[in-house]
């Protein structure tokens, strides 16, 4: 059986100059695989370790 492709129109799209998308572009590359919440990491970390087993 052949299946057919379902296509997506972009809803709410915001229009963006070019060097808007060239700043975004680098913002985002900036962010990629870095910790945004250090703290909170830690803290789930350290509170995780000291449960033996989860009750299911």
């Amino acid at each position: 059986m052949e299946q057919k492709k379902q296509i997506l129109k972009a809803t709410k799209v915001l229009s963006m100059s070019k060097a808007t998308k060239e700043k975004l572009a680098r913002v985002a590359k900036e962010l990629k695989g870095k910790e945004l919440f250090p703290e909170k990491v830690d803290l789930a970390k350290k509170t995780l370790s000291r449960i033996k087993s989860l009750p299911i």
